[in-house]
């Protein structure tokens, strides 16, 4: 059968292709593509150019073609085309005095006066703010083809057959239905229905993470595959775009067609293309846009008039991303594509690579609205998940598709179905998701065990050369627990390290797990680790290399994790440690000197991100989209008496993260923390800054990496505080772009810390400071100068500068790798 349906496919690939007249239309003058001309065909039906002037018309037969091309500002043009011609170059002559009354930008273009309308009345027009609610079902269909068809017959003197299946049809193949409901209250929630994916036994759920719906034109920001671009018709739309009227259609209700092109393309990230709008309502009634540049992207809009609410509903949507031809470059979305497989972070560029795919495919996701009811306001249930799937979503009937799928089921798209099958098996498509989603983690799958990438090597002042090995179990292993832990050994202090611990699954979709854990290793002296604080994974940890005062331990510990809603994470944890030593440091308390000691706490930590989007499945819940600020908090309670507990004390901390982001690609971020602690403190549960600067006279010798939050001209062990606040300020420049390869960026920084400590004197045999009259710092960061590698240099001011430019000066590279 999958013969019958790739022989199908052929044949029908060849037959359509040879329907299609390709051609372009071109200024006679310049040689400059004619943007969204306008062609009229023999039947009297129109279609526009692309963004590029070219333009595909089918021909139903071997005759000729007799067409007309019009654009605003040349002379109108009749053709005839052949469909024998393989290529087809039509050209229209510019007329001058028509040209000298078209106007681009000034206040006489009577575009601008219908765009300025049309803006005005975005609240009348918009169904989300004109409605109170409303109801509708999606169909959407999510493709990774073959633009060209590489499939080749080979005839010899007894058969016909096929000689390769290389590259045939698609690689990808994806289908859902969705529920949309909205109000005005709650806004607009999504419950997958239907997921189908091509070839996966288990759901991708990143496929639909991916595949958000873009924002309306209505918004002041175009958001699509979660990069955003400025809206043609934004409040500041003049700012950032052109417009001009290209024609007036004549329809049930006629519309303007205006084209829209970028002011500040190399600034702002801008859109290029036309809108249809409603000569009564002023409302859109379809959109093409499209970007050429290392990518194609084109997307097309068409929407439907109801005329019971006097609003126009949008019906369909096709986007279309494939090779472009070079030029200026273009971000679509923050991730990638291979395969079916999501890799966040990494340019769209790499789905084209040579290295990925063939550069002959595109994506293209379809999505058709049906079923809208206008005149419903659903009650929407108080979640904070944006996306809902429904537990039946994978495991749909076929009469659910037959009865949902707007979009035709073609006889390509079978063949697809069954060679995607063969496609992940041959190409271990399921094993590169796997490994790809687990790297991200910081762990490498090995069957039932997921090995610690960042416990094999390390090295520090103390240990030297840290060698070890890590991990934890997996669902292979069991689907109702996990052990895991560690061992490693420093080749310096000739010490081993280890660690063994356990979750236990007691709830999986609320990520209910209890843990149980214990370790022998060492820690920084004053360091505070939040136990919700989001994971992050780093090959290099560039303070840890310079550290030179730790303190050994042994932890017992125990905790009961749980996620409350997507956004709110908590963590309760009881712990007992015992510290062994830290150099020559002792605590004094009570008359008492404590060399060693131990401590117990009971302690809660959460983090919270309010406006970050997630998408809740059966199992668990997915970020899709991470907004700011996020919190996290943590409290400690010291417990003396408990489990042999030395010492009464408190302990918390709180972080505010925030980060703005601009069209422009600039970025403003800020860090606020504030760390408070009261009651018997050893050295050892107090707080440090993140200094990373060792004594060394000379500015080389303290030559290291740059952190994002330690204070690069701080030296280590210099202060030490229980009440502490830190403020870290980064403004990033919109990239310089010098080429495709060489696009810096510059960071302005600012860091600021005041803090103090009680009882200085409990802390013997080291010497140390407060923060009392605050601590600044001012750094600029060049980063990004090759492969992700940059330039840091930060100087020291206020009270605590130092006599001599050398001491409060750092120099230092950056490392801005992104996986």
């Amino acid at each position: 059968m999958r013969l019958v349906y790739t022989i199908l496919f052929v044949f029908s690939g060849i037959f359509v292709s040879a329907q299609q007249i390709p051609g372009k239309v071109i200024n006679a003058i310049t040689g400059e593509p004619l943007a969204y001309a306008k062609i009229i065909l023999p039947d009297g039906s129109q279609k526009l150019s692309n963004l590029d002037g070219s333009f595909k018309i089918d021909a139903q037969n071997k005759n000729d073609l007799k067409i007309t091309i019009s654009y605003l500002g040349f002379y109108s043009r009749n053709f005839e085309i052949s469909p024998n011609k393989r290529f087809t170059v039509l050209q229209l002559y510019p007329d001058y005095e028509k040209l000298s009354t078209v106007y681009l930008s000034s206040s006489k273009n009577p575009a601008n006066g219908i765009v300025q309308k049309a803006i005005a009345n975005r609240n009348s027009n918009d169904p989300q703010k004109a409605l109170d609610g409303f109801e509708y079902t999606s169909y959407s269909k999510f493709i990774i083809d073959n633009n060209e068809n590489p499939i080749k017959l080979t005839t010899d003197t007894t058969n016909t057959e096929i000689a390769t299946i290389v590259n045939v049809a698609r690689a990808y193949l994806s289908e859902k239905v969705t529920k949309y409901s909205y109000n005005k209250r709650e806004g607009e929630k999504e419950e997958v229905l239907g997921l189908e994916t091509a070839g996966f036994e288990e759901p991708i759920y990143d496929v639909i993470s991916l595949d958000i719906y873009p924002t309306s034109f209505y918004e002041n920001k175009y958001s699509i595959f979660q990069t955003e671009y400025a809206g043609p018709l934004a409040e500041n739309a003049f700012k950032n775009y052109e417009y001009r009227i290209l024609d007036t259609i004549n329809n049930d209700r006629p519309s303007y067609l205006i084209y829209f092109k970028p002011k500040r393309e190399k600034r702002i990230a801008s859109l290029e293309g036309v809108i249809y709008l409603d000569t009564l309502n002023f409302g859109i009634q379809k959109t093409e846009a499209r970007l050429i540049g290392q990518i194609d992207l084109e997307i097309k809009e068409d929407y439907e008039f109801a005329p019971s609410k006097e609003v126009w509903l949008l019906k369909k949507r096709d986007i279309k991303i494939k090779p472009g031809s070079g030029g200026k470059d273009i971000s679509v979305f923050g991730g990638s594509i291979s395969l079916g497989t999501i890799q966040r972070r990494l340019s769209i560029s790499s789905i084209f690579s040579k290295d990925t795919i063939q550069r002959n495919l595109y994506l293209d996701a379809t999505t058709v609205n049906y079923d809208y009811n206008l005149d419903s306001i659903p009650k929407i249930k108080n979640t904070s998940a944006k996306i809902k799937v429904d537990p039946k979503a994978n495991d749909r009937e076929n009469s659910f598709w037959i009865d949902n799928r707007k979009e035709p089921f073609t006889s390509k798209d079978e063949a697809t179905a069954s060679y995607v099958d063969s496609i992940i098996s041959t190409k271990h498509i399921a094993r590169k998701i796997e490994v790809k989603k687990t790297m991200a983690n910081g762990y490498y799958p090995l069957k039932f065990w997921d090995v610690r990438l960042n416990k094999l090597f390390k090295y520090n002042n103390y240990e030297g050369i840290r060698l070890g090995f890590g991990g934890k179990t997996n669902d292979i292993f069991s689907e109702r627990f996990n052990v895991g832990g560690y061992f490693v050994y420093g080749f310096k202090d000739k010490k081993s390290k280890y660690n063994i611990n356990a979750n236990i699954y007691l709830n999986r979709p609320t990520e209910t797990n209890l843990i149980l854990g214990y370790t022998n290793d060492m820690e920084e002296v004053a360091s505070f680790n939040y136990l919700k604080a989001p994971p992050k994974f780093y090959l290099i940890e560039p303070r840890f290399v310079n550290i030179n005062f730790f303190y050994y331990y042994r932890k017992y510990y125990a905790g009961l994790e749980h996620r409350i809603n997507p956004q709110l994470s908590t963590e309760i944890r009881f712990s007992k440690t015992d510290v062994l030593g830290a150099k020559d440091y002792a605590f004094a308390y009570e008359g008492e000197i404590y060399p060693d000691y131990s401590i117990s706490t009971v302690g809660v930590s959460f983090t919270w991100e309010p406006f970050s989007e997630y998408l809740k499945t059966p199992e668990k819940s997915i970020l899709i989209d991470g907004h700011s600020p996020r919190f996290t908090f943590q409290f400690d309670k010291g417990l003396s008496g408990v489990a042999d507990g030395d010492f009464d004390f408190i302990r918390t901390g709180l972080k505010f993260e925030y980060e703005l982001k601009r069209l422009d690609l600039s970025k403003t971020e800020v860090i606020v923390e504030g760390n408070y602690a009261t009651g018997a403190l050893p050295l050892t549960h107090t707080f440090h800054a993140y200094p990373n600067s060792s004594r060394q006279e000379a500015i080389l010798k303290r030559f290291s990496i740059a952190g994002k939050t330690s204070f690069e001209t701080m030296y280590y062990n210099e202060f030490y505080s229980d009440r502490l606040a830190m403020l870290h300020l980064r403004h990033t420049l919109p990239p310089i772009k010098f080429s495709n390869f060489f696009k810096p960026e510059i960071v302005l920084i600012s860091r600021h810390a005041i803090g103090d400590i009680d009882n200085m004197d409990r802390h013997q045999n080291i010497t140390f400071n407060s923060l009392e009259h605050g601590y600044s710092e001012a750094g600029l960061e060049i980063n990004n100068i090759i492969s992700g590698f940059g330039l840091s240099t930060a100087y020291r001011y206020g009270a605590y500068n130092l006599p001599g430019f050398n001491r409060n000066f750092a120099f230092k590279f950056t490392l801005n790798i992104k996986f």
